[in-house]
């Protein structure tokens, strides 16, 4: 019983995340964003990830966040046509994210946790 009542949630749970996970990709499509965009810049590890972009990626990521504030603006979304050309899932930053992440908890182990101010 309790195999099959797990089997059903977990079901269920799926259901619900590939419909959130459509939606939230509409959303991002609609705005021309890609999903590491919305990144909160305030993590000491994106703020270093982006800090260490190459130009062009962060150029791009810059132009990408300004047209969506427009849009947003505007509230008119982008033509279906472009949106069927984008592809926001494509990973551009989560690599130096990691390796940001990954210098952090290193450093933490050393020398201890450091208190970061998020306001």
């Amino acid at each position: 019983f309790c195999c099959q009542t797990m089997s059903v949630v977990n079901r269920l749970v799926n259901s619900v995340a590939k419909a959130y996970q459509a939606r939230v990709l509409q959303r991002l499509n609609q705005f021309g964003l890609k999903y590491e965009d919305a990144f909160n810049e305030a993590d000491p590890d994106v703020a270093v990830a982006i800090n260490r972009l190459p130009p062009d990626l962060a150029e791009g990521r810059a132009r990408r966040i300004k047209r969506a504030l427009d849009i947003s603006f505007k509230k008119k979304p982008l033509t279906m046509e472009v949106q069927n050309t984008l592809k926001p899932m494509d990973s551009y930053m989560q690599g130096l994210i990691d390796e940001a992440e990954a210098v952090r908890l290193e450093r933490e182990l050393y020398e201890g946790p450091r208190i970061w101010r998020w306001f």
